[in-house]
């Protein structure tokens, strides 16, 4: 993704048309450039603007790094992810690098890698938000 640049514009469109007002950030999902109106600057320079498929994944990231939490709580005794599975761990999921036992994960076809990988239902079912623009 490029840098901000002087000068750059809102690419937000309203009605019509884009914002136009000066740009202040640039969105970490989009790689728009935003107005104040436009977006939400973070911590850590985290920028997301107002467009609605940005703020579904802002909203899901957060949802991710909780499941993360839990699915290495459960790692770290040597179980699967998943909570109610008391199964040793065998796989890992190529997405979220959580552990799982063999049902727990699926064969898919990444592809960027172009072979196959393993992953959780939980990551599996976030493909189709994560790869809209």
């Amino acid at each position: 993704m490029e840098m901000l640049k002087d000068g750059a514009t809102c690419q937000i469109k309203g009605m019509l048309t884009a914002c136009g007002a000066t740009a202040t950030a640039q969105c970490v999902y989009c790689g728009r450039a935003f107005c104040h109106k436009h977006g939400e600057i973070m911590d850590d320079n985290y920028e997301v603007c107002s467009r609605k498929v940005c703020i579904e994944k802002k909203q899901e990231l957060r949802v991710h790094l909780v499941y993360k939490g839990l699915v290495l709580e459960r790692n770290l005794q040597r179980l699967c992810g998943i909570e109610v599975c008391e199964t040793d761990i065998q796989v890992q999921c190529s997405r979220c690098k959580g552990y799982f036992c063999g049902g727990h994960t699926r064969p898919w076809l990444e592809t960027v890698t172009e072979k196959p990988e393993r992953t959780c239902r939980h990551c599996l079912e976030r493909r189709t938000l994560w790869e809209r623009e």
